[in-house]
């Protein structure tokens, strides 16, 4: 379960409506840094515990390195041949992913060697539960070791304003893990 500090979450969470609300066309991303390999394929498997569904039109493929060669994605396991090396990155397309009682909007997920990249359409979809919904699975990947930063993205204002959301949800133990 999770509790918010009630009225400055609802501030942060107001704040950041203007980086999810309006389609601008654009796919704006959200990264998740790893210290460790393994942490990536830990945080990538754990968006399927949480419902994920590939969602990916004809279904996504890796390319493996020793047979020059597509294979069909079998399941979050494969992030492991790209932390090994037998395979190039990830991109895939997940729905289904449920946190704090909000199922998100479709979400793409890049996988590479130590990071997690996720992107996201804006528009009307995306309201104070799913950016709550939000923050609080990119605040489960942080205690798997994620350093997330939208800079790239939202700029300084943005990268402060989405740090302040994050500080400000706790996460109790049978909830996450």
């Amino acid at each position: 379960m999770l509790s918010f500090p009630g009225q400055a979450l609802l501030k942060a969470v107001m704040t950041l409506l203007d980086y999810f609300e309006t389609d601008d066309g654009s796919l704006p991303e959200i990264e998740v840094r790893f210290s460790e390999p393994g942490h990536t394929v830990r945080a990538f498997t754990r968006l399927f515990t949480l419902g994920a569904i590939n969602h990916s039109a004809n279904g996504p493929t890796l390319w493996l390195r020793a047979s020059q060669s597509e294979a069909p994605f079998t399941g979050p396991g494969d992030a492991a041949l790209v932390i090994s090396g037998d395979a190039e990155s990830i991109q895939i397309l997940l729905n289904g992913i449920t946190c704090a009682g909000c199922r998100l909007p479709d979400l793409g997920v890049f996988v590479g060697l130590n990071e997690l990249i996720l992107d996201y359409r804006m528009g009307p979809e995306w309201g104070g539960p799913q950016i709550d919904g939000l923050i609080a699975l990119l605040r489960d990947l942080q205690t798997l070791g994620g350093e997330v930063s939208v800079h790239q993205w939202w700029g300084d204002d943005g990268q402060r304003v989405f740090e302040e959301a994050l500080a400000l949800v706790e996460v109790s133990n049978e909830h996450f893990r």
